[in-house]
């Protein structure tokens, strides 16, 4: 079998596996729009990059940092904006933006239009070699500040009552979840990275109760999502984003169906 194929299996289950990881944290906080506004921006960042003739990544890596520093400013400390509300209006700006952005283009619209859906057969070595390196430092960060990350899944508020640095803790976590997506974009797509965001963690928190199990299941469940759509992408002639989301959707679908079947009401 072409080595290629085996580069593309190994870029997806890293790019699974870690918007899995993010997803335990974004779904356990109830803001999955999180993921949304950041992969928009990162939408945004790559489309500026294409406008001004540099390279996309480190536009998406900019914009997402920017717009992940301002949803740490979005919360406990400004009770006049409700959180689901300031996201929302992120949201829309970033869309607004990157259909903006789309059509200022003049020429083909084929790479653009590549960030909306994506596409792991377009993965590099170098891309692969990146998106693993983030993975790491996303888990190391989710080893070293594993106490303080449950307090904040819990209440923000209680963290920042209780002495916990909750205010560096989340803007680092912003900051590698901005990173994170922003270079997953071409492999996943913007449209289609928030499957991977949400499915497996929710799917995870349907079957496990601690939360070292959520992190682990999710995690593997992410990378299954990934691999198991491209899989069955190119097998059956199908568009891969599409495939990945439907797949890690029908992964969330047997864990609420085992929690129902199992009686689990907890």
């Amino acid at each position: 079998m072409d080595p290629f194929f085996y580069l593309v299996i190994a870029g997806g289950a890293i790019a699974g596996s870690s918007t899995g990881l993010l997803g335990v944290y974004i779904v356990g906080t109830r803001m999955p729009f999180i993921g949304v506004c950041i992969s928009h921006a990162a939408m945004v960042g790559s489309i500026v990059g294409v406008l001004a003739g540099f390279n996309p990544v480190i536009g998406a890596v900019a914009v997402s940092i920017v717009t992940a520093m301002s949803l740490a400013a979005i919360g406990p400390s400004n009770p006049r904006l409700d959180i689901n509300v300031g996201l929302s209006i992120l949201f829309s700006l970033m869309l607004g933006l990157t259909f903006l952005g789309i059509g200022l283009v003049q020429d083909s619209r084929t790479e653009l239009f590549a960030l909306l859906w994506g596409s792991l057969l377009f993965v590099r070595k170098e891309t692969v070699l990146l998106m693993a390196l983030l993975g790491l430092a996303l888990a190391v960060f989710a080893i070293l500040f594993n106490k303080e990350m449950k307090v904040i899944l819990f209440s923000r508020s209680l963290a920042a009552a209780t002495g916990v640095h909750q205010g560096f803790v989340y803007c680092l976590f912003l900051a590698l979840c901005g990173v994170t997506l922003a270079v997953n974009l071409n492999a996943i797509g913007g449209l289609m990275i928030f499957s991977l965001i949400t499915n497996p963690a929710a799917a995870a928190y349907q079957v496990c109760r601690g939360h070292r199990s959520v992190v682990i299941v999710s995690t593997f469940l992410g990378a299954l999502s990934a691999m198991g759509g491209f899989l069955l992408s190119f097998y059956l002639n199908l568009p891969t984003g599409a495939c990945i989301v439907l797949f890690s959707t029908f992964l969330f679908g047997l864990a609420a169906g085992f929690r129902f079947l199992t009686g689990n009401k907890d």
